[in-house]
């Protein structure tokens, strides 16, 4: 709206309670979404897996609001499978590729099932979306050796509100750490590479090392075949990721394979908190001051190690590292290449 773009959004709720409604100078609107049957649910899993939102009173809703607009963004593959039946320039934004984040594997399983639908789900969108927007140039890339020829394909950087980070990591303590939910792949790949290959390097060379893993399921049990190390702290679930992150002295993020921009990422980032990540963990992050970016696990440790063991280093790398966040990926620079697609599919 800064920009001179009058905006409104429409948020399918899927919660029975809500406790964080937007704020109220916003111009959103939340909308209480009922799933069908459950055998309705599974049947559109089959036929048309994430496109249930073309069979509830939502779809009324979109085409209400897209009567006054000249752009309709669908945000995700939910949404974005309803631009066949919007009657406006419409645009997709799809964050991840799930070929680079999910292998089928066994397609019997729950794991197989879930990559097939996306894939599916994706290749529909592809095929009916004539504007394509992804938040890097990696996922963006994907895309084009995947959508049909003619599709108009743009990255956009992932922004965060400011107001929501007021407050930056003191970066005092030591503290490695790591958040995420531990049954999403990218995550569970990350938290396995860092317990078996690069945190013995960081104890090696600093004993007394400490690390905090946080998250949903991010629990010792989850990850019982892991090696159990000195220096971790296992904090599960946390009531706000802000505090978690504001407690570190780092983000250790040895991710192996991801698509996208990592929001993990992008909030360190806007508090000022040094991150020591691979190309993959830094996918979509248009800066680079205040990120370690190694592919070696030896070189991610060495690293970890030298952020732990000086305060004053940690506060110069958080210094860049918002820096980054200011110059790239607070809303106005981000909305910028946005806007400017915007006005591309008007003309």
């Amino acid at each position: 709206m800064e920009l001179g773009v009058d905006c409104q959004a429409l948020v399918a709720e899927t919660r029975d309670v809500v406790d964080d409604a937007p704020p109220a100078d916003l111009p959103v609107e939340v909308m209480q979404f009922e799933h069908p049957s459950l055998l309705r649910t599974r049947a559109q899993r089959f036929i048309k897996p994430h496109d249930l939102f073309a069979h509830t009173p939502f779809l009324g809703r979109v085409r209400q609001l897209a009567r006054e607009a000249d752009v309709v963004h669908c945000v995700g593959l939910q949404s974005a499978t309803l631009i066949p039946r919007i009657d406006r320039p419409a645009l997709a934004q799809i964050d991840c590729d799930s070929k680079r984040d999910r292998d089928i594997g066994r397609p019997w399983t729950a794991n197989g099932k879930t990559a097939i639908e996306l894939r599916r789900a994706e290749r529909r969108v592809f095929r009916q979306a004539d504007w394509l927007l992804a938040s890097s140039d990696e996922v963006a890339r994907d895309f084009r050796h995947r959508a049909p020829a003619g599709t108009h394909i743009a990255v956009g950087p992932l922004a965060l509100d400011p107001r929501h980070y007021e407050g930056r990591a003191p970066l005092e303590q030591p503290v490695a750490g790591l958040i995420g939910t531990a049954e999403w792949p990218p995550t569970a790949n990350a938290v396995e590479r860092l317990l078996r290959d690069v945190w013995p390097l960081v104890l090696r060379d600093r004993p007394g090392a400490r690390l905090r893993l946080a998250g949903h399921g991010m629990v010792r049990e989850t990850f019982a075949h892991l090696p159990d190390l000195p220096g971790i702290e296992w904090c599960g679930r946390v009531d706000s990721a802000t505090d978690f992150l504001r407690g570190l002295g780092l983000l250790l993020y040895p991710l192996g394979r991801g698509s996208g921009a990592k929001i993990k990422v992008l909030e360190a980032l806007a508090l000022g908190l040094p991150v020591v990540t691979t190309p993959d963990g830094a996918e979509g992050v248009m800066g680079r001051g205040g990120l370690t970016v190694e592919t070696d696990d030896a070189r991610l440790a060495g690293a970890a190690v030298t952020l732990l063991d000086d305060v004053q280093v940690r506060r110069a790398a958080g210094e860049a590292a918002y820096r980054t966040f200011v110059e790239h990926h607070a809303p106005a620079p981000a909305a910028a290449p946005v806007l400017d697609l915007y006005r591309r599919m008007v003309a």
